[in-house]
């Protein structure tokens, strides 16, 4: 379907994310409040992902909660008793917002309407009001499009996920949104505990648009044919040709969470330069405000909104109806082509454009917004304005710039031919034990196995590149090695699943200096994987892996360094980022992870049933659980920092004889939480401004 004009002239928007987990509010930094009843029932259906139940969240709910028993003995504390549905919309339009999406049912399966086939709404319990109803009525006045975030997980119905919950809550209840309110927009979620066929997800699109021929639908249904894709807290390194939309709220959470503090909220420069990467981007961004129990936005939220917005409104064109430039820019500044005229957004003050150097064109004039020129060299590498930058915690500036652009490029006589791309296997073809392989500048076709003792050498990661295509790249022999080159292959990676690029499949093979678009697989023993850089590493089975001085950067949802079973693994000097875990260990023994720099969503080492594990002076920040040890025995945790996370050691599942010591906990929630924990010794560690002073020591049940 071609999207509607007004999706293409409304690029920001608002989604407003409520459950009956809105009581409670609390979640670790770094998880989803509204998971809660998931957090704390370990029984719930279809949980993906999260830890269930989840330590931290028991604790909290034995401190505070101990009182309620059952997950619906919350409903009379959802009051919403001063709930303002204009009040809300004000919020999205003084942020300069175009749309709002609202959660009519989020996976606990309280409906915020009078939905059909269901007592479970907050007519029956809790407001005792259409919440949704009264939100689609205050967005037609603001002029807000209206629409609807369903969630086709249910963990308080009986018939989940039945033919007959299908049949007679999911298909009545979205179309009920679409025909009584409005819902010009269907986001789906929850997913996943069945495909398309089971939720009948194209028959109920179709009749969907029979109500309305211009509903869009998001990727998140198991449609054929989604309108806009979805990516959530992740952008796309790229610009993108088709529609799609990030979501994310200000916090870690996507609703209210008592345990985020300012610290953990973007602030408004920050909001402005999220919204316009993703602009730049070709994209959408919805952003997600979670109510309290009394129906407000909780305050802190609304001051940095409306502190962005009244930057976004000043700039509404810009935002909303300009289309991306041949690049998006970078950390420093954004482009964007508004009616034809190229825009720059100098997000970090310093006035520095990379990608207006002369061989773009020579640049005739910089103008502010309001028409005053602004002073500007160009230089062969960059353009910079002729001005003292600005600090980066004020609102970025938007310039115009007029581009002469340059003569044609001469005809070339003798046009350079690319270099043609070369089989792989047949460059390794003889090549015996003891060999070095060069290649050269350009692509080379894989699969290919580089023979036992055989050192397969490229110019660097920027010139020799070797693709595999839809399979692996490369395999390595016994003793052979791989260095400097990009490895790209393994197909199309699907959510956060491996994407095997290059296997380790023989003892004692070496890589070193190379640029793994996608996960390397270690098969055999003593691999080693040095100054690489990759989205992963994964291992099951093998001894002795050693990966040194590497970068690793997931998609938010992935695990960078997964290592099942095997002894005397080390993981050391490397950097994580863009993860839901950096470093996973299972089963292993005498395994050492050293000296790392981590920034994860939830895990920063977690270790499963070890023995012996030892995680030394590694550095953690915003990550959930700096280290996690869940069951085993023996593990050593000495000498790490842990800033701004959750906590700085959980210790579980009856895991016993642990030490930890000497580690730095700096304006994290908690320090130490053990839980159904054997013996362990702590001494020396130091906890800093914790976020919550009274527990910064946790024992339990």
């Amino acid at each position: 379907m071609v999207a509607p004009s007004w999706w293409t002239q409304r690029r920001f928007g608002m989604l407003v994310h409520a459950n009956l987990a809105t009581v409670p509010a609390w979640a670790p930094i770094g998880q989803y409040a509204g998971w809660y009843r998931a957090h704390v029932d370990e029984h719930v259906p279809d949980v993906l992902l999260q830890p269930s139940p989840l330590a931290e969240t028991l604790a909290h709910h034995r401190d505070r909660w101990g009182h309620i028993d059952r997950y619906d003995d919350f409903f009379p504390f959802l009051t919403f008793d001063e709930f303002d549905a204009d009040a809300w919309t004000g919020l999205a339009r003084d942020t300069g917002m175009g749309y709002a999406v609202m959660t009519a049912k989020h996976h606990d399966g309280l409906c915020w309407w009078d939905a059909p086939n269901t007592d479970r709404t907050v007519l029956h319990d809790g407001p005792a009001r259409n919440v949704l109803g009264e939100f689609a009525a205050a967005c037609e006045r603001a002029d807000l499009v209206f629409g609807t975030h369903y969630s086709l997980l249910d963990w308080a119905d009986a018939r989940y996920p039945s033919s007959a919950y299908v049949d007679e809550v999911v298909h009545p209840q979205v179309l009920d949104l679409v025909q009584r309110y409005g819902s010009r927009m269907l986001w789906g979620d929850g997913h996943w505990g069945a495909g398309g066929s089971h939720w009948r997800s194209d028959e109920l699109i179709a009749a969907v648009r029979r109500i309305d021929p211009e509903v869009i639908v998001n990727d998140r249904w198991w449609s054929d044919r989604p309108d806009v894709r979805s990516f959530e807290y992740q952008l796309p390194d790229e610009i993108l040709d088709e529609p799609w939309e990030l979501r994310r709220a200000l916090g870690p959470s996507m609703g209210h969470n008592r345990a985020e503090t300012s610290e953990h909220l973007l602030t408004a420069p920050q909001i402005v330069s999220l919204l316009t990467e993703v602009v730049a981007k070709g994209g959408h961004l919805l952003l997600s405000l979670g109510p309290d129990a009394a129906g407000r936005i909780p305050e802190p939220h609304g001051e940095r909104l409306r502190a962005a917005g009244g930057w976004i409104r000043r700039h509404r064109d810009l935002v909303d109806r300009s289309v991306p430039w041949t690049t998006w820019g970078d950390a420093e500044c954004r482009y964007l082509v508004l009616d034809g005229v190229l825009h720059v957004i100098d997000v970090s003050g310093r006035g520095r454009f990379a990608a207006l150097s002369r061989s773009v064109g020579n640049v005739i004039a910089v103008d502010s917004i309001d028409g005053a020129p602004v002073a500007f060299e160009q230089h062969d590498k960059d353009l910079r304005l002729v001005r003292p930058p600005r600090k980066p915690q004020r609102l970025p500036v938007a310039y115009r710039v007029t581009i002469d652009q340059p003569p044609p490029a001469p005809i070339e006589l003798f046009p350079d031919a690319p270099p043609p791309r070369l089989v792989l296997a047949d460059v390794l073809a003889g090549a015996n034990a003891g060999a070095i392989v060069q290649l050269g500048d350009g692509t080379y076709v894989g699969p290919a196995r580089v023979p036992d003792g055989v050192t397969l050498r490229g110019l660097g990661a920027h010139r020799t590149k070797i693709d595999g295509l839809e399979s692996e790249a490369v395999a390595l022999g016994v003793g052979s090695r791989l260095e400097h080159c990009s490895l790209h292959g393994g197909g199309k990676r699907i959510a956060w699943l491996p994407k095997i690029v290059v296997r380790i499949a023989g003892v004692g093979a070496t890589m070193l200096g190379c640029h793994v678009d996608g996960h390397v697989h270690v098969d055999a023993d003593d691999a080693r994987v040095t100054s690489c850089s990759a989205i992963g590493i994964v291992a099951d089975g093998a001894n002795r892996l050693q990966l040194v001085r590497s970068a690793l950067r997931g998609m938010q949802w992935d695990c960078a360094v997964d290592i099942a079973g095997g002894s005397g693994h080390v993981v050391e000097s490397c950097e994580f980022a863009d993860v839901l875990a950096a470093v996973r260990l299972s089963r292993t023994i005498g395994a050492t992870v050293r000296g790392n720099r981590v920034v994860a969503r939830w895990w920063g080492v977690q270790l499963i049933d070890t023995e012996g594990a030892h995680v030394i002076g590694n550095s953690f920040e915003h990550t959930m659980r700096a280290v996690d040890i869940d069951g085993g025995t023996l593990a050593e945790v000495t000498g790490n920092a842990a800033i701004a996370g959750d906590s700085g050691c959980v210790v579980q599942h009856g895991a016993s004889d642990c030490e930890i010591a000497g580690n730095h906990w700096e304006r994290c929630r908690i320090g130490l939480l053990a839980w159904d924990a054997g013996a362990f010794r702590h001494h020396d560690n130091a906890c800093i401004d914790p976020g919550d002073p009274d527990n910064a020591l946790t024992i339990g049940p």
